[in-house]
């Protein structure tokens, strides 16, 4: 690796952190309905307003010891995470797809990060990051932008949110309990029309298994944590998502 391209890459990384930053603060915004135009950031305990150099993604949560400086209070692991994986996923799409499908991809990791944000703190998925956001998969397949057409894009869409949504009947059926949430199926027809029906059933596998192995060692750990206690599945998704996207174009190098 030469010096421009390691500048490259550490240009792409920082960027990418901070917009990761970014969308952990609108995720939490649009989650619980604050102005998206607030001038800072404030803490969500206190509404202090944020010191800038508290505000370095990553770095500022082991800095303060994951605990705000204006209270005390913990600071979500949310916020690394979720820093930590856009940067990580946006840097090798921006490295490895052509820049118009890499362009397209980030915005869909972006819109998968807010539904990560707001699924794994409140258990919501909003529609206008899953169900509603299906139209810029189609588009994007429609113009040739992504690796599948126009057709498989439709047929992603429309698996991926009957396949979520009949497991998650049948089980209503047979447990009379819910097992997933309304707002899984909705993520699932988003993730379809990015990814397809093949690329649909490998991402659900990966975070079927993820999600099992969360549930076990939770109940491992947990004396009083049993395998019908309730968590969101929609991280899962995301993550599993978030590999496939990063992962293809190397298994398809692979197999030339």
């Amino acid at each position: 690796m030469n010096d421009c391209s390691a500048i490259c890459i550490g240009f792409l990384w920082v960027m990418f952190l901070c917009w990761g930053s970014f969308l952990n603060s609108f995720a939490y915004r649009l989650l619980y309905n604050k102005k998206i135009n607030t001038k800072r950031s404030y803490c969500p305990h206190c509404f202090t307003t944020i010191a800038w150099y508290d505000l370095f993604p990553v770095v500022s949560f082991f800095v303060l010891r994951a605990k705000s400086r204006c209270c005390n209070q913990p600071i979500s692991f949310l916020y690394p995470t979720g820093e930590l994986l856009t940067a990580i996923s946006c840097t090798i799409i921006a490295l490895v797809y052509p820049w118009y499908t890499a362009v397209a991809l980030v915005c869909f990791v972006s819109l998968l990060m807010i539904s990560f944000y707001t699924d794994a703190k409140d258990f919501t998925l909003l529609r206008i990051c899953t169900l509603y956001a299906v139209s810029i998969g189609l588009l994007c397949a429609f113009f040739n932008i992504l690796s599948i057409s126009f057709i498989e894009s439709v047929a992603g869409a429309i698996f991926g949110y009957f396949l979520l949504w009949s497991i998650a009947y049948v089980y209503r059926l047979v447990r009379s309990v819910d097992g997933l949430g309304n707002g899984d199926p909705e993520l699932l027809a988003l993730i379809g029309s990015f990814c397809g029906i093949s690329g649909c059933l490998t991402i659900l596998f990966i975070a079927s298994v993820l999600g099992s192995l969360y549930g076990f060692t939770l109940c491992s750990i947990k004396q009083n944590y049993t395998l019908s206690a309730k968590f969101p599945f929609g991280p899962f998704l995301i993550i599993a998502t978030l590999l496939w996207l990063t992962l293809q174009p190397f298994d398809l190098l692979c197999h030339q």
